[in-house]
């Protein structure tokens, strides 16, 4: 019977001990940092940016909204950063309205608006860059107005985006757009992973891919302008709802220089019956040379490229297996 008392006193003990411990141990609480100073919301934060500032996030769960004015600001969390499910304005969770602002190493998901555009980050301002950010299952990622300037997107990823044909994993109403070493997967609801208005679209080391998302459009460039996929994965999955996987200038063209140039890219076609580039008018001759197209497609592009039947064929995986490139 002393043995088992004694046990239970030694239990008693343990248990306070590692209640003390646990207490003991440093709480990782969420900062937002702006130029040294601490605020308790994004809101209250970005309110207070200035021209030139910094604003740093740590990591944590963020169930907040912000409207950014000041101008040259970089925006910087941490692995683990995440805003989501709340938007401001009706539009979005950041709301850009400076020049020149840089987004780092942000989650972002869960943004639904009325007007099904709730987009992660809502440019009003001009030239962007965002590095390493990830935005998901949202209506929209990027949503800009008709003069952004330079939209530069690195390192990303864009996934599960896109409500009613009308939002987009990205939506870019004019200036730049370029894209490098991103991915643009599985948009919804018919939404197209990139759709641009832009004067200059570039498509450099990404890739754009349907998987297993209704999506439509791969790339829609529907104002025409200089469009260059380069060195990319393009792959069209069985559920998408269009079977072009690029159009070009379909809802008329806006710009005098228009061009298309598709180099040096893997295109993976696994709907039935697909058309690769919808150009309206054939109003330009594209540049289609050292592509590798996979599947069954109306195009005319074996000069100057490799076309295979299908996956087999060209000893890729199944779908929805995404091949590399070297």
């Amino acid at each position: 019977m002393r043995i088992y008392k004694l046990l239970g006193r030694l239990a008693v003990k343990l248990v306070v001990l590692l209640v003390s411990f646990t207490f003991a141990l440093p709480v990782l609480a969420k900062e937002i940092n702006v130029d040294g100073t601490l605020y308790p919301s994004l809101s209250e934060a970005f309110s207070h940016a200035k021209d030139g500032s910094i604003i740093k996030i740590s990591a944590g769960d963020y169930q907040d909204a912000a409207i950014l004015k000041a101008d040259n600001v970089m925006i910087i969390g941490e692995p683990g950063t995440r805003i989501f499910g709340k938007a401001t304005k009706g539009k979005g969770a950041l709301l850009i309205q400076g020049t020149n602002t840089l987004i780092k190493q942000i989650e972002c998901f869960n943004i639904q608006v009325r007007d099904r555009n709730g987009a992660c980050v809502r440019l009003e301002g001009k030239h962007l860059i965002l590095d390493n950010v990830y935005f998901h299952d949202s209506q929209q990622g990027v949503l800009t107005g008709a003069q952004p300037g330079i939209v530069h997107i690195i390192n990303s990823r864009f996934e599960r985006l896109g409500a009613g044909g009308r939002a987009h994993g990205i939506y870019v109403g004019g200036g730049t757009l370029i894209i490098e070493d991103s991915q643009f997967l599985s948009s919804k609801g018919e939404g197209h992973e990139v759709k641009s208005r832009a004067k200059e679209t570039r498509i450099i080391r990404s890739v754009i891919a349907s998987l297993s998302g209704k999506d439509s459009r791969l790339v829609d460039v529907p104002n025409g302008g200089k469009l260059e996929i380069i060195a990319s994965v393009l792959q069209q999955g069985t559920e998408t709802s269009n079977w072009n996987l690029v159009g070009y200038g379909l809802e008329d063209y806006k710009y005098d220089m228009n061009s298309v140039t598709i180099k040096d890219n893997i295109f993976v076609l696994d709907r039935h019956a697909n058309q690769v580039l919808n150009i309206k008018h054939q109003r330009v001759k594209p540049v289609v040379e050292g592509n590798i197209f996979v599947g069954n497609m109306q195009d005319a592009f074996e000069a100057g490229n490799m076309v295979f039947k299908s996956r087999e064929s060209a000893g890729l995986e199944a779908a929805p297996n995404l091949p590399l490139l070297n």
